[in-house]
């Protein structure tokens, strides 16, 4: 008998909550957990950009250089992909509830750092931690609703879960800027605070175990009193964690999410500029700038609920279950290919000269619209794809998200300045349009890849 101590810690853990396979769950109560889940996972994208509104009121406050402020967003985004590696490991080994807690507990005590700190090395190194706890749902989320949902219902439940990624690098610099402007930036960060605590205290109330191999596990404990090797068998952690990097080898990981990865990056490019093009071009202040992202983060909510409604209708418009394969899923992607370089030169061209800002916020409107569209069944199709490690992959999907979203602000500024707006978003409108060559690759040869991935990668 081997040492049970994680499984023991694990179960006290989830001893508040009840615990259930997918099948005697009610939908009800399904929805409610993906609610809870999607809550937290909303929680780092919200992070990433809530304080952007009051940068220089922060760069004053600790009196430190533009390089030392930008390394504040930069590291929070790039830790962002890649803390997931490790909490998809983890959770895939010891469950998902005793992952969300800690994580969440580490995003809280972070975030009050954050607000206490009165130096800018500290604050730097808070808010990686900040990233490292708001990040486990982007990768563990993808495993409760595999947990949870049937294939037929996850583009549904996927195109819910997605709305975080999406709606809060939106919301949240209008949030900030409210914050900020009635008070001060530190209480942007007791508000963070505040809710990582309603989400912890939601989570440690409310939310089950779903993994069906931990819910085995407890059950084969109950009934022996221990847990051999054979009950328990556990592979190497350095290969769990190497698992998500092998991922982004494979082909079919690589052709469905690069679309995806380059709107998200895209869509960053025009976040990090809208501010500068909107005070430029139409004198906008700091208040109608905030009201002006409402645009972009509308069309991304809608779309990421459409095409999950739409990748599941594919599926179910099938009658035989046996030709139901996962690249159906990705007809829905080809709207959004069409719809995205429709929005970059919509809004591009109309901001650049100056014609009416309705026009612009239209262009905005079908970019966000164009984000969500892809979004939604690229992620569902590679959870599809590799259900038993839905969260390695789902976590190896997030990387090549974030270092595109993390790369696109740092060049926005050179290239709008080098060939104006207008010319930038054409670029992107083209690079936008070219993604639809992994779609087509994906379609057609997707089914005979993934059979030869049929063993653990």
């Amino acid at each position: 008998m081997r040492n049970n101590s994680v499984l023991i810690f694990t179960q006290l853990l989830s001893n508040i909550a009840n615990t259930a396979p997918k099948n005697v769950i009610s939908r009800r109560k399904k929805w409610f957990i993906l609610l809870i889940v999607a809550l937290q996972g909303f929680l780092g994208p919200l992070t990433s950009s809530i304080y952007v509104p009051a940068i220089v009121q922060v760069k004053q406050s600790f009196g430190a250089s533009n390089t030392s402020i930008n390394a504040t967003i930069s590291l929070y985004v790039f830790t962002m992909g890649l803390s997931p590696l490790l909490w998809a490991s983890l959770s895939e080994r010891h469950g998902r509830r005793a992952i969300y807690l800690l994580s969440t507990l580490l995003y809280i005590i972070a975030t009050i750092g954050c607000a206490l700190t009165y130096s800018v090395i500290p604050f730097i190194v808070l808010r990686a931690f900040q990233a490292i706890g708001a990040s486990a749902a982007q990768a563990v989320g993808a495993g409760t609703i595999t947990d949870l949902f049937d294939i037929h219902e996850r583009g549904n439940a996927m195109g819910l879960f997605l709305l975080g990624p999406l709606i809060g690098p939106v919301v949240g610099p209008i949030a900030g800027g409210f914050i900020n402007e009635l008070y001060e930036w530190r209480y942007i960060f007791w508000f963070l605070a505040i809710m990582g605590g309603i989400v912890f205290l939601l989570m440690l109330i409310c939310l089950p175990e779903t993994s069906a191999k931990i819910l085995r596990k407890r059950e084969k404990y109950k009934e022996k009193g221990y847990l051999d090797e054979d009950d328990d068998p556990q592979e190497n952690i350095l290969k769990s964690m190497a698992r998500p990097f092998q991922f982004i080898t494979k082909p079919v990981v690589i052709l469905a999410t690069t679309p995806y990865s380059m709107a998200y990056g895209f869509m960053y490019f025009v976040i990090s500029s809208l501010p500068h093009q909107l005070a430029l071009h139409y004198g906008f202040s700091s208040y109608q700038i905030g009201l002006a992202f409402l645009a972009n983060g509308v069309g991304n909510a809608l779309g990421a609920l459409a095409s999950g409604k739409m990748s599941d209708r594919a599926l179910g418009k099938v009658v035989n279950p046996e030709n139901r394969v996962p690249e159906l899923r990705l007809r829905p992607m080809w709207i959004g290919i069409l719809l995205l370089p429709a929005g970059q030169l919509i809004y591009g061209w109309c901001t650049q000269l100056n014609i009416h800002v309705m026009a612009s916020l239209s262009g905005l409107f079908l970019l966000g619209l164009g984000v969500g569209v892809v979004q939604t069944p690229s992620n569902t199709y590679i959870v599809d794809a590799y259900q038993k490690h839905s969260a390695s992959v789902m976590s190896a999907a997030n990387l090549l998200r974030c270092i595109s979203a993390g790369c696109t602000p740092l060049i926005a500024p050179t290239l709008i300045e080098k060939i104006g707006n207008g010319w930038s978003m054409t670029l992107l409108s083209v690079l936008s349009v070219m993604s639809g060559i992994c779609i087509f690759f994906i379609a057609r040869y997707g089914s005979k890849w993934r059979q030869k991935d049929l063993t653990d990668p």
